[in-house]
């Protein structure tokens, strides 16, 4: 039996249906339990699994390109990372304000045309993420986050126990962010560093009711970490000096992968990483200027 690998970026998770089968697939699933014997058709689709899983991973950054160059060292740049047609970028400038700007597109990017919107309250860090209409940000000086409604103005506020958000003890030093919120194929995640062992945990967060749905502690310690991203359900983390992805973790599978890459000349501050499951690139304010790579999945050999 064969299962067809999907594409880079729209991996789904491989379920079986209990109940009467529905469709060719479900009946073929259950013919082949049928066939090997339950044990084997178990192993088989634990096998296929993995290879779906294998397919997601990261082999390389390519194709940089800069968009353009800003005055701050530290910031965030984001588009909507579920509204496939929104073109909107938004910038949160240097690692403290309350104030991001709206742009209607690159080009108003470019030219430096916006409009500012007042999120209501200051935001710590460059970890911050735009997810269907609303910035994710961390609220400085607590150890929430929060969401706010671009259209409606509404402002929503989670609390993360046991969780480093003061005194210095950042999740990632060189961008001065305790919170790093991130978005992928399969939803909101929250990467922040456990007050009690000061390891890297992430928090998988249900969007409708913003809360929190489990909690993974990786183990790895955070002052190995320089920056940190999240693509197709795994954790990339670079080193200290954000030169090269370093360690990955898979929050899918709770354990760590062997994956490595290049990604960047020594030097210059990297406020900013952040994956578009949209559009498969990585996003990135890097030395003052603001860059996009494209993502190259082991799939896409």
């Amino acid at each position: 039996m064969s299962l067809k690998m999907p594409r880079s970026g729209t991996q789904k998770n491989v379920f079986i249906q209990r109940g009467p089968p529905r469709t060719r697939h479900h009946r073929a699933n259950l013919q082949a339990a049928h066939t090997l014997g339950i044990e084997a058709f178990v192993d088989l689709y634990q096998t296929c699994t993995l290879q779906l899983r294998l397919k997601c991973l990261i082999k390389s950054l390519i194709n940089p390109r800069n968009v353009t160059k800003m005055e701050s060292t530290f910031g965030t740049w984001m588009k909507d990372t579920a509204q496939l047609n929104d073109e909107r970028i938004w910038v949160a400038e240097h690692f403290s304000g309350r104030a991001v700007k709206e742009y209607k597109s690159i080009a108003s990017f470019q030219n430096s045309s916006s409009d500012t919107v007042d999120v209501r309250k200051f935001y710590q860090g460059c970890g911050h993420t735009v997810h269907n209409g609303s910035f994710y940000y961390h609220i400085a000086g607590t150890s929430s986050i929060a969401r706010f409604d671009f259209h409606t103005k509404k402002l929503h506020t989670l609390t993360i126990d046991n969780a480093l958000y003061h005194n210095l003890a950042y999740l990632l030093h060189n961008s001065k962010t305790y919170f790093k919120l991130a978005a992928d194929e399969n939803g909101l995640w929250l990467i922040f560093a456990s007050s009690v062992d000061e390891s890297i945990t992430v928090a998988q967060l249900d969007q409708k009711t913003f809360s929190v749905t489990s909690y993974i502690n990786t183990t790895y310690p955070r002052t190995k970490a320089g920056n940190a991203f999240i693509a197709c359900g795994v954790l990339y983390v670079t080193d200290t000096k954000d030169t090269r992805v370093t360690f990955a973790f898979d929050l899918l599978k709770g354990k760590p992968v062997n994956v490595t890459f290049d990604l960047r000349s020594p030097g210059g501050v990297l406020a900013m990483l952040s994956y578009s499951p949209k559009d498969r690139h990585l996003y990135v304010w890097d030395h003052s200027y603001v860059r996009l790579y494209v993502v190259h999945f082991i799939s896409d050999e």
